[in-house]
């Protein structure tokens, strides 16, 4: 029979095609013969020699080979929607042959990729075993072979630039990370980072001793590359001798590497230093040879100190060549090294920030103290007021500078407290007058606390024509004073009747220096001299211990090199209170009246600790609105800030501690009278209320009138001023 799907001839026992799959499907016996259909009759075949008749649009007859014998295909019963099994079978099995070659292929290619990673897995760990061994050039050879199999594989790539850095190819080292991109939360970043900075290291170290015994290293890198490691990743030692690693930085193409030497008792000492640099399990190597520097000896002076941003301590240090008393120049932060000891404490290194000269980052508190004692005549006075005029007109006030001016005859005068206002300070120095006697002592006492007040680098410039007659204080009181507050006082005497052995032992005892002048107009040039030398001054900044107190008394071990030259010293001090320590003790308003029965010169004292003076009142709204507080407080009897003085024709006239123009005055009748009922001398002005004097007016007064007249302590106080 054959098959009905494909025609071809089965079995008539097949229930299957063999050639299709479909089912076999026996025939029906047929009810009649069938029927060949009728031919058309053919013509008789040409013989030789017959013509062939022409015959329009009949195809011409083509000869071809006969068919090969194909056996006949029987008609097949008409079926024309054939069971739906005999059409699905075929594409099922079609699609069990694509499975069967996917399944196939899926197996050859996991058994390439399992034998690849089987590969890379036994290259790694014969490249860690290599690497173990010490064998690091078979290492290297492992792990390429290992990323033959899995490139771009990044822990593969760390282990090949471990293996390359170890065998000393650092630029195959850099080759292995080059195509790596990491983030910073990759699991392998930190490594990553770190095999980067060994391979970009150079061979060749630069040694620095500019700064011994601080030494600074300089390694090469690659162009670009970060160097992420610190102190924790490298060891140095000199010897048998390991060295502190005090810094790691980077600059330009450079690892900069700090670290602090031993102290050489010669110059040019020969030493030798070894360098590890150890990271992401790989440690490297670096050596050097160095001198140490050539010396000169070098004086090293702590001048001043400011805590007013404690646990910073600000100091002030001057350093000058041994021989030649010049400044050294060009010290930085690397120069100094600062050993600490807090209130009897262990000693302790302390980390220094910064180091750098005032000149250009800083200023400088000057207090100019003026003789003005009546030895003085109308022409030198002339002098003395153009000389520091000149003087505070030249001062760097953009900088920081200030300066302050105090004048002394029988008592001492402020003239215009500190401040950077020229036009203030210019009208204090006019505003002096010859008269009286010679209160130095006192003046320089008063200069050095108003001094100390301000922080910073400050210090004391004093002249004198004759020898003290007026003070209260000793010249040993004096050195003692000024060598606590740390302020150096500098005295300028002029004329044959200075005490000089006196005020160079004064001078010279804090830290200052004496000259002896003949013409006042050479107080210009010592002035110059003196501010120079300041200015030439180290501010060096430290971190102190934040535990300690801001007062405590402390001991500092100090070594400087730089210059060509080193010096060390150990010096203790005590910091000083100054105004900047804290914020001013008002109550945040521009005037404070305080209830209490002192001196003028106590509460001048008092207002200017918190950080004011002595109030000014120059308009009539100053004067309504200290009146009105007075008032609601009770008090009857105020101190301002101001004096009086007699003027070259022997008149009376004020003067206020700021310097401001004396314009506006509130005098009381009779007023000011400069000598009390009982003869003595009347310097300071006082706001009281009198109702048989008119009321609230001005009176000046003795320095203590509450010692002669008790009932005025009762509503007696003191006006202080705060300068926004």
């Amino acid at each position: 029979m054959f098959c009905t799907q494909c025609g071809r001839s089965i079995a008539d026992n097949s229930q299957f095609c063999p050639y299709c799959g479909a089912r076999a499907v026996p025939p029906s016996p047929p009810s009649q013969p069938p029927v060949s259909p009728p031919q058309p009759p053919q013509p008789p075949a040409p013989q030789e020699g017959d013509t062939i008749p022409f015959q329009p649009n009949t195809p011409a007859v083509q000869t071809q080979a006969p068919p090969p014998s194909v056996p006949p295909i029987p008609p097949q019963p008409e079926d024309p929607q054939p069971p739906t099994p005999k059409k699905r079978r075929p594409l099922l099995l079609a699609g069990a042959a694509c499975l069967a070659l996917v399944v196939v292929a899926g197996g050859v290619f996991a058994f390439y990729t399992l034998s690849r990673q089987n590969a890379a897995r036994q290259a790694a760990q014969e490249g860690a075993d290599a690497l173990a061994d010490g064998d690091y050039e078979q290492a290297v050879e492992s792990y390429e072979k290992a990323l033959e199999y899995r490139p771009n594989d990044v822990e593969l790539s760390l282990d090949l630039a471990r293996a390359c850095l170890l065998n000393g190819e650092s630029r195959d080292a850099r080759q292995a990370l080059e195509d790596l991109s990491l983030s910073e939360s990759d699991e392998n970043f930190q490594a990553f980072q770190q095999l980067q900075a060994l391979a970009a290291l150079g061979e060749d170290v630069t040694v620095n001793t500019d700064a011994f015994p601080t030494v600074q290293l300089e390694l090469p890198l690659e162009s670009g590359s970060p160097f992420p490691l610190t102190a924790d990743n490298l060891t140095l030692s000199e010897g048998d001798n390991q060295r502190s690693i005090q810094s790691v930085e980077t600059s330009d193409d450079s690892a900069l590497i700090t670290y602090l030497s031993e102290e050489s008792s010669v110059s040019e000492e020969a030493r030798s230093l070894d360098l590890s640099l150890s990271a992401a399990d790989v440690t490297l190597h670096r050596s050097a040879d160095y001198l140490t520097p050539h010396f000169d000896p070098a004086q090293l002076r702590l001048v001043s100190t400011d805590v007013s941003q404690y646990p910073i301590v600000r100091a002030y240090f001057q350093v000058t060549d041994e021989a030649t008393g010049e400044t050294l120049s060009g010290l930085t932060q690397r120069s100094f090294q600062i050993t600490e000891q807090v209130s009897g404490g262990e000693y302790l290194a302390r980390t220094v920030r910064s180091a750098a000269p005032l000149e250009g980052n800083g200023g400088l508190n000057i207090n100019l103290v003026a003789d003005k004692s009546d030895s003085i005549s109308l022409q030198d006075m002339e002098k003395i007021q153009s000389v520091m005029g000149q003087f505070v007109n030249q001062l760097h006030y953009e900088l920081g500078d200030q300066a302050e001016v105090l004048a002394f005859d029988s008592i001492v005068q402020q003239m215009c407290y500190y401040t950077s206002d020229t036009s203030l300070l210019v009208n204090g120095i006019n505003s002096m007058s010859t008269d009286g006697r010679t209160a130095l002592y006192n003046a320089l006492y008063d200069g050095v606390t108003h001094s100390a007040l301000q922080g910073g680098a400050r210090c004391v410039i004093a002249f004198t024509d004759g020898m003290d007659n007026e003070s209260t204080y000793t010249p040993q009181e004096i050195i003692s004073y000024a060598q606590t507050q740390q302020v150096p006082i500098y005295i300028i005497g002029v004329g044959s009747q200075v005490e000089a052995s006196t005020l160079r032992t004064i001078a010279q005892s804090t830290g200052g220096r004496y000259w002896y002048i003949d013409d006042l107009y050479d107080l210009q040039a010592i002035f110059q001299q003196v501010y120079t030398e300041q200015k030439e001054l180290y501010v060096v900044e430290y971190e102190s211990d934040s535990a300690a107190g801001r007062y405590a008394p402390r001991t500092l071990d100090v070594q400087v090199s730089g210059d060509g030259h080193r010096a060390s010293a150990s010096v203790n001090f005590t910091p000083a209170r100054s105004v900047n320590d804290s914020a001013p003790a008002g109550d945040g308003s521009r005037y404070q009246i305080f209830a209490e029965a002192l001196s003028w010169e106590a509460a001048s004292r008092k207002c200017q600790e918190m950080g004011g003076h002595l109030a000014t009142i120059t308009s009539q709204a100053e004067m309504d609105q200290i009146t009105q507080m007075a008032d609601a407080q009770g008090l009857r009897y105020l101190w301002l800030g101001g004096y009086t003085s007699y003027d070259d024709g022997g008149n009376v006239f004020g003067h206020w501690v700021t310097g401001e123009p004396f314009s506006y005055q509130a005098w009381g009748p009779d007023e000011p009278s400069r000598v009390d009922q009982d003869g003595a001398n009347e310097w300071y002005i006082m706001l009281w209320n009198i109702e048989s004097m008119g009321g609230w007016n001005w009176n000046d007064q003795r320095n203590d009138p509450a010692a002669v007249v008790p009932t005025m302590a009762k509503t007696m106080g003191y006006v202080c001023e705060f300068e926004s």
